[in-house]
């Protein structure tokens, strides 16, 4: 994974991500606001077209990842010569796809919370299933579906592509521990959360990405409305805001619960990890669960394999 830039270069700087217009300045025409350092290899390429006699006629980008559109076309005038097109485009090298997201705030001072899980590409994608405190990350491979809800000798694969010989979802180190010896430990910090070292979304997606805390999860489910829906033939849940933000709402899969070698409820369930122990239960770890029925916090195994939707405290 390669570590997200910030800055403001020249147009014509060998590494960008996305640019967009700068009309104020007649000096740049373009303003790069994010890229990404790949060594000597851009991720596009400036380039210009012109008209029959040579003369510039458009400034043109070439991605040389995955590119998405982040506005439409704009067209500007210059004064006695042909307009000019811009656009703000994100190019994301191969295999780096979820690193980019500029979150979605759903309330007034609340955080900004991710489009897809850890270790998904796409918003309707399961990602990655941790147990609480680990920052590795697994998915299914294979498993056998039973009785309509589960799916049973799963083999899973690490976040490293290893293939585990037995269940990460079995031995916890975290389990059993209470917040003092916690703390003590080096898994919790001084506001009784994750550190950042086994914090999964921010090991997989660099600062300021983290798992939102007990009190975010809450305000995430006292805040919003949800419907429960179908998207791209993934079922999940549709979290809005209301008020001011009930134009911006977050689609979580239900994408299960990893238990020892088993995935149980993927389709009809979803399961995912909050950074905050349970002071009350050395074994368990506040999250969030949600069916078609039910939107709700609860304090659970620290053991099972769910899932982790990132925060960060400001948009990109």
């Amino acid at each position: 994974m390669k570590k997200l830039m910030m800055g403001v270069v020249a147009a014509m700087a060998v590494s960008v991500m996305a640019v967009e217009l700068d009309p104020s300045d007649p000096l740049n025409d373009f303003r790069i606001t994010r890229f990404w350092m790949e060594g000597d290899m851009p991720m596009f390429e400036f380039n210009h077209t012109t008209d029959g006699s040579g003369n510039s006629i458009l400034p043109y980008v070439r991605p040389l990842g995955k590119a998405n559109l982040k506005d439409a076309w704009l067209h500007v005038p210059d004064g006695g010569n042909p307009a000019f097109r811009f656009f703000a485009a994100e190019v994301v090298p191969p295999g780096c796809e979820s690193a980019v997201d500029d979150g979605v705030q759903l309330w007034e001072n609340g955080p900004y919370w991710a489009s897809r899980n850890v270790g998904a590409s796409k918003p309707e994608e399961y990602g990655y299933y941790f147990w609480w405190g680990d920052a590795v990350g697994y998915t299914r491979s294979g498993g056998t579906w039973k009785d309509d809800y589960y799916y049973s000798d799963v083999t899973w694969v690490s976040s490293t592509d290893e293939e585990m010989g037995a269940s990460p979802f079995v031995s916890c180190p975290t389990y059993g521990k209470n917040n003092s010896a916690l703390f003590a430990a080096g898994y919790i910090d001084s506001t009784s959360n994750l550190v950042a070292a086994l914090d999964a979304a921010t090991v997989h997606l660099s600062s300021p990405w983290r798992m939102p805390t007990r009190e975010e999860m809450e305000a995430l489910i006292d805040k919003c409305t949800t419907t429960w829906i179908t998207t791209n033939g993934v079922n999940g849940c549709l979290v809005t805001g209301t008020g001011d933000y009930a134009d911006r709402s977050i689609f979580l899969p239900a994408a299960g619960l990893g238990d020892h070698s088993d995935l149980n409820h993927p389709g009809s369930g979803g399961y995912y990890w909050s950074s905050t122990p349970s002071s009350a239960n050395p074994d368990n770890a506040w999250g969030l669960y949600f069916d078609s029925g039910d939107f709700s916090r609860r304090s659970v195994g620290r053991y099972d394999g769910r899932s982790v939707r990132p925060v960060r405290v400001s948009a990109q």
